[in-house]
Order: C-alpha cells, then structure tokens, then sequence
C-alpha cells in the first residue's frame, strides 16, 4: 500500500513539473515573439524615418542657428517623412527698403548689433571660431562641415561691428571736431536677408548641404564690400575666383542647379578704414560704371543703363579699355584719342592713369559727409599706386600756379579768384591734418574737401554744358597727345624761369619728361605742363569748337545745356557771337557802346581759311567779339574773349575738382576691374552659395 502511494504521489509531482515547465516555454514564447514584434514595428518605423532624407545634413554643425528651422512633415499619401528647413534669400539694398524678393517675409538687415544677431541666426565671426575651434591659433584650415553661407553671415555682421567700433574710435581721434555721427540708417548700401523655407526633395543630387539664394549682381556687390577682387571671371566656362581681406571666392557650375559659389577663410580680414563707402552707387562702380556729377535720375536707387544719347554725360562706363575708347566719343573726343585707349602698345599715364583723371573731374561724390569710410571699388582696369605721386604736392603746386595769373594770361575772373581763394584754404587744411592724429584721414580735411566738390559742382552745373564737353574734349585729347608723343629737342622748349626771376629752368613739354625728374620735382612739372601748356590749348580750341557748332548748328541749343541760344551767352558772359576771322594777329575789335545793335540776321557761317605757314593744317580760326562794356566776368583793361575766360574758369575748376576727389575717395592698389562686367549691372541671375 504504502508503495502504490508513493507511486501516486511521484506521478502527481511529475505532473506538476511538467505544468511549469510548459508555462516556462509559454512565458518564453510570448517574449520573443514580443521582441519580434517590437524589432518589426522598430524596423518599419526606422524605414519611415529613414525616408526623412536630409535631415541629418541639416544639423547644427552645418547650418548653426539655422539648424533650428529643420522639421519632419508626414506626407500620408506617400506614406513617407519629407525635410523642410529654411535657408537665407541675400540681397543688397538701402537701409530704407520695405520690399524685398520674398513678399510677405519681413527683411533682416546685417548691422552687426545684437538684435541682427539673433533675426539673422547669425554669430560674430571670433564668437563663432571662438565656439567651433580651439584657439592655439588665428588662422585654421577651413570646415568643411559648416556650409559658406553661414560662415559668409557671420562675417558680414562682423564687417558691420568693426567698422562702427572703428569709427566710434575715429570720433575720440578728432576732438574736438565734433561731427553728427553717421548711423547705419544713413547708408544707401546694406546688406539684408528674408528666410525661405525649402524641401530637400528639390536638392539637386549633388548638393549634400543646404544652400543659400542671391543673385550675381548682389554677389559682385558683396563681394566689393568685404574686399575681395577678382582673379578669374569666365562665364562662358563658369569659373570665378576672388581673393582679398581673407578670403577666397570661388564659383563652378553645379549641374541641375547653375553656378554655386564657396566662401573660405584663408587669414585674418580687416574692416576698419578699408571699409567700402556704403553708398548705393557702389552697385554701378562694380559693374565698370560711375555716376557722374550731372546724373539726374528722380529716384537714386533706381540704377539704369546709360542713354544712347552721346550728349547724355550722366554716366561713364571705365570698365574695360574699350568702354574707355567709347567713354571718349561720349565726350566728343577724336579717333586718334579713342584709339590710343584701344592700343596696347599706347601709354595711358602720365603721374597716374589717365582714366582716374576723368573719374575725378566728373565722378559723382560719394563719400558721407562726417564719415571716415574713403573706399571704393575700382571701377577701371587700371592699378592706383600712390606710390610714384604725391596728391598733396600737386595740391600745393596748383595753389601756386593758379596764384600766378599774369604768367597764366588769366583774366581777373570771379571764379578763377575764388579758385585761388579756396586752393589756399586747401593747402592749409592738408597742413593742419598732418598735425592730426589720424594724418590723412581727419575729418576735418574730408569735411573741407567735401566742402570744395560741392563748390565746384554748384560752378559746373550752372555752365554750359556744350562748353564744359568741349573744355574735357580738348583736354584729353591734348593730354594723350602729350603723352604718345615723342619729345624732340626742336620742340621749342619755354626756358623762362619757373619763378619768375633768374635761373634757366626749362618747363616740361611732354609727359615723358617726368619719368626723368626726381620725386620732389614730378608734382610740380606736372602742374608746369597742365596750365602752361594744356590750358593755353584747351581755353582757344574748346571755344572755337564750341563756336563752330552753335554756327553750324544754327544756334539750336542742346538738350543739356542751360541755355536755350546764343543770346543767352551774350547777356551771361558778355560774349557778342562767334565769328570767322583771319588768322592775322590784329587785336579783336570791340563793339561801340553807341553802335546800334544787331539786327535778327543769319548769323555768319564760319569760313575755312588755311595758314600761309606750311607746317600748320588748315584750321578754322574763330575769334569773339567783345563788348566794351563790363560784364560779370569781364575786365575793362582786358581785351582777352570772354568766353576763353569762362572756358580757363571751367578747366580749373575741373583740376581741381580732379584732385580734392582722388584725396576724397581711395581705391585698394590690389584692385582692378579685369574682366569686363558691364552686362551685370543689376542683373538677376541666380546663384547659389553652398
């Protein structure tokens, strides 16, 4: 008995063990098969995330703040995530502007203050490095994880916070001159951002990293403000590159897309007095275009191509030596002049080149007034080394030529006097800035200079303007004449002393001959050549020609000039007409005050007569008649035309117009407009940064 009990409660117990062990299996079963599950549901939902394609480009190694803006949105119908982030729209434009190409976005401005830091999602640029590279030293290799645009932001900002620190300083320099302080609401030329939010299901296959937008008229322009000049420019192979302060610029045509361009830092970048004048007139100045002093446009951020109109002197185009030639029949100048421009083997210089001589006399002045900012983009493919020259000797020595009239055979003009008057203020001024603490750069010498422009250009506007073309016609053509010329010894070299008294020193007759003289001495036969030898030319033949067309044009007036006729002349300089005369050196007759006047007759058509000399071209002569009573700019004691007077008034005031505006404005000698990019001007091709 005892043993089939026992039996039956080992059976009962093997019964039992088998119940837990099934339970075990059950309990073991139910795991992995929840693991399974969770493995499939973990792997479908990595498929779906995965589908998210770009996401991990976005991140804030590569876009910085503007990693914020990345997120995830379910399409249901594709049963897929698709990546949306933003990226910048960069354009340039005046600090006043409410529109820009996002409608509905509101414009952030880069000023370099903390409240453009955080709209931009930008960072300083030593904030920046400060946060991303260890800082053993200035200069790193680039990062190639973080995408240019940032880094180009991040620069911008720190173009904005330096030059204003820096001018902050030039302030306290120049106490107690105490000028309005200029605002960065005063700048016609900044650069903005709108956000655009895009897909990464648009990126082109070979773009790993989000991109910005601008365009190559607002990248030339960019560009210019930070300094950096360009070294290769082929469009029709899209290859650029640009150096300078820094950085390097480089541009290649991505498929798909068009061209994307890279921005990396090579070394350390300054903003401080090299910082480009922030005028909107820069736009055109990187284009091979400048607006001139005679510009009338009734909005002055609308930028337009120059007229066809050869009267029209509103714009220059210096871009290239062909638009140079152009610029030259724009003001009436000869063929043998554009041709000259046109020559490799011609010379173009004489002190400096001849290009930035026109720039000054006409180009429109663009520094602000109280501002310490002088830069500008070279708008000419030539190279401005000051070092072969001295701006402030050749002011001094035209304060010392212009004082001299009687060796001049200058009438007592009320210009010319006044000329004379503000030279001397001039040269006072430039002492007093070396005295300075900023030498060269005080604003109380950028203020006086900004002061004698406006003169001039109040002088200038009020002129004819037929008869300033012909004055910088004549001029020009002389001055390249001189300079291609070959001086020879039988040319009849002036040795009258330059003082005056004794002493056998000869003047210079062509510019060659400075290339001889010692540094000390180039400034002052510079301006030896211009007034006795430019200006005796420029003051006969601009007036004969000038008279040569009211003639042949039967006194019709030009659409540019402020008078309507010749007897508007008449009662403004007291100029009679233009008449033909014989070359025979009798003085030029005078009007009686009792004479009747003149009747409404024809007026005389101009004759050709030829020169008994061999040696001389035949020439139309032409002379003035004057009347004997006294006019505005008139001398009883004179019998020296009028009109010659007005044309000797305008070349001066011209020089000098030239020189307080290449003291005003500067240019980085590394600067130099090679390639040709006229056609760009407010262009709006797409182009990308990466």
């Amino acid at each position: 008995m005892s043993n089939s009990n026992s039996a039956q409660n080992g059976g009962g117990c093997g019964c039992g063990g088998g119940d837990d062990d099934d339970s075990v299996v059950n309990w073991a079963a139910l795991v992995i098969s929840l693991v399974a599950l969770l493995g499939t549901a973990a792997q479908v939902l990595q498929q779906y995330i995965a589908s998210a394609a770009g996401y991990a480009n976005c991140g804030e190694n590569v876009m910085g703040k503007w990693h914020e803006s990345k997120k995830r949105k379910f399409r249901p119908t594709e049963l897929r995530f698709e990546v949306r982030f933003q990226t910048p729209v960069i354009f340039v434009c005046p600090t006043n502007n409410l529109r820009g190409p996002i409608m509905g976005q509101p414009i952030c401005f880069v000023d370099g203050t903390k409240e453009s830091l955080v709209k931009t999602r930008a960072m300083l640029a030593n904030d920046e490095e400060r946060q991303r590279r260890s800082q053993e030293s200035r200069v790193h290799t680039a990062d190639n994880e973080r995408a240019s645009w940032v880094v180009l932001l991040s620069h911008l900002q720190t173009m904005e916070n330096e030059s204003a620190e820096w001018q902050k300083e030039h302030y306290k320099l120049n106490w107690p001159y105490r000028p309005s302080p200029v605002t960065f609401q005063q700048h016609t030329l900044a650069v903005a951002l709108q956000p655009k939010e895009r897909s990464w299901d648009t990126m082109p296959a070979g773009v790993k990293k989000p991109y910005a937008t601008t365009t190559i008229c607002h990248l030339l322009e960019i560009a210019a403000m930070m300094g950096i000049y360009w070294k290769e420019f082929d469009r029709s192979r899209d290859r650029y590159r640009a150096e300078g302060n820094g950085y390097l610029l480089t541009g290649v045509n991505v498929p798909d897309l068009g061209v994307m361009f890279t921005l990396q830092v090579t070394g350390k970048s300054k903003f401080r007095e090299n910082r480009v004048i922030p005028v909107d007139e820069v736009k055109e100045l990187c284009c091979g275009f400048v607006s001139t002093l005679f510009r009338e446009s009734k909005d002055p951020r609308r930028i337009e191509f120059p007229n066809e109109d050869t009267n029209d002197m509103g714009f220059l185009q210096l871009g290239s030596m062909d638009e140079i030639a152009e610029t030259m029949v724009q003001i009436q100048c000869n063929t043998d002049t554009a041709n000259y421009f046109r020559s490799r083997e011609a010379k173009h210089r004489h002190l400096f080149p001849v290009p930035f001589e026109l720039l000054g006399m006409l180009g429109k002045t663009l520094h602000i007034r109280d501002s310490g900012f002088r830069m500008l983009p070279n708008p000419t493919p030539y190279r401005w080394d000051k070092k072969f020259f001295n701006l402030r000797r050749l002011v001094k020595e035209y304060r010392n030529r212009i004082s001299d009239t009687d060796a001049l055979d200058l009438p007592p003009n009320a210009q010319i006097q006044k000329l004379e008057t503000v030279a001397k203020e001039l040269v006072d001024a430039l002492s007093e800035d070396m005295k300075s603490k900023t030498p060269g750069n005080s604003l109380p010498l950028l203020s006086k200079l900004h002061e004698v422009l406006d003169q001039c250009d109040d002088f200038l506007k009020k002129c004819d303007r037929d008869l300033v073309r012909m004055v910088l016609r004549e001029h020009f053509q002389e001055v390249m004449r001189l300079i291609n010329e070959k001086s020879t010894a039988e040319s009849g070299h002036d040795i009258r002393s330059v003082n005056g008294g004794g002493g056998d020193k000869r003047r210079a007759e062509h510019f060659d001959e400075l290339t001889a003289a010692n540094p000390e001495q180039r400034q002052e036969a510079f301006m030896e050549l211009y007034f006795f030898k430019v200006l005796r030319h420029v003051k006969t033949e601009a007036v004969k020609w000038y008279c040569r067309r009211r003639q042949t044009t039967q006194y019709a007036p030009s659409m540019h000039s402020r008078e309507p006729s010749v007897k508007d002349i008449d009662s403004d300089s007291g100029a009679k007409g233009c008449t033909a005369s014989a070359p025979s050196a009798r003085p030029t007759t005078t009007t009686p005050a009792s004479s009747p006047p003149p009747g409404p007759t024809t007026p005389p058509v101009p004759r050709l007569q030829k020169q008994e000399s061999g040696q001389q071209r035949d020439k139309l002569q032409v002379t003035i008649q004057v009347s004997s009573g006294p006019g505005p700019n008139s001398d009883d004691g004179n019998n020296i035309p009028l009109m010659e007077s007005k044309a000797a008034a305008i070349w001066c005031t011209l020089v000098l117009r030239m020189l307080c505006w290449l003291l005003l404005h500067d240019f980085d000698k590394k600067d130099v407009q090679e390639f040709p990019k006229s056609e760009l001007l407010g262009s709006r091709l797409p182009v990308y940064i990466a």
